[in-house]
């Protein structure tokens, strides 16, 4: 699972050593969102990095920002793959996945990422290799780059509550990230200055994540009022966290 370090002495045969222990996430990866969920959306990342990764020029225009970004939330997806109690057709590689992203966010050029491009197929057509679970939530990317996939899919999900869609598949899917989303920001705090202050940062983080699944049911249920009084919930969630800690 992903997990925080926390340190404990240990006895083994050998003498006394140091080894990491570790405390469970804030939630359990099944209560925010359905398995199929972020499978969907990891397809979907997929797609988008096929196209980003199909020649220097399109490499050259997304090395910067968006292949990094997406590569940096597949690798999201694939860990909450990887720690759901649900089954998914490659949820024993999602760490494979997971790690194989990772390399294309930080790949150094074309070759390189399209290299982990094809390591992460590999990897959900089900070639399992030796990566473990176990990985931190806040390693998996970076804060800019969550709170630019939580910008687009929060203003996405503000159309979709106004008026709710004939099919609301997708804007569910959007609501599930953002939940997912919320566990991650709830690991990352480095951006918290006064350490004092990260219990309220955290708090937020899971308000919104529980709203965020909240209103991926309301909308897959069609019900437009207990959608949009979820999306406000959220919403005050999310302005409040920024009023408090944006440039503290």
């Amino acid at each position: 699972m992903v997990k925080k370090s926390l340190w404990c002495s240990a006895l083994l045969l050998c003498g006394a050593v140091i080894v990491p222990v570790y405390a469970a996430a804030p939630v359990k990866i099944a209560d925010v969102a359905p398995i199929e969920d972020f499978a969907l959306e990891a397809e979907a990342k997929v797609k988008l990095l096929e196209e980003a990764l199909k020649d220097q020029t399109t490499y050259d225009a997304g090395k910067k920002k968006s292949i990094p970004e997406d590569a940096g939330i597949l690798a999201i997806f694939a860990q909450a793959i990887a720690e759901h109690s649900a089954d998914a057709s490659w949820k024993a590689a999602a760490p494979d996945v997971r790690d194989a992203a990772k390399s294309i966010a930080k790949a150094g050029s074309l070759a390189d990422a399209q290299k982990g491009l094809a390591a992460v197929k590999e990897a959900m057509g089900g070639k399992k290799g030796a990566a473990a679970v176990d990985a931190k939530w806040e390693e998996l990317s970076n804060l800019d780059a969550v709170m630019s996939e939580v910008n687009k899919r929060t203003g996405k999900l503000r159309r979709a509550v106004r008026k709710l869609p004939d099919d609301p598949a997708q804007a569910a899917r959007d609501a599930s990230v953002l939940a997912l989303l919320g566990v991650v920001t709830h690991e990352d705090t480095h951006e918290v200055k006064d350490k004092a202050k990260i219990p309220g940062w955290q708090k937020f983080c899971i308000d919104m994540q529980v709203d965020m699944t909240e209103l991926s049911k309301q909308l897959k249920a069609k019900d437009a009022a207990k959608s949009k009084a979820a999306f406000d919930k959220a919403n005050k969630s999310c302005s409040g966290c920024h009023e408090q800690y944006r440039d503290n």
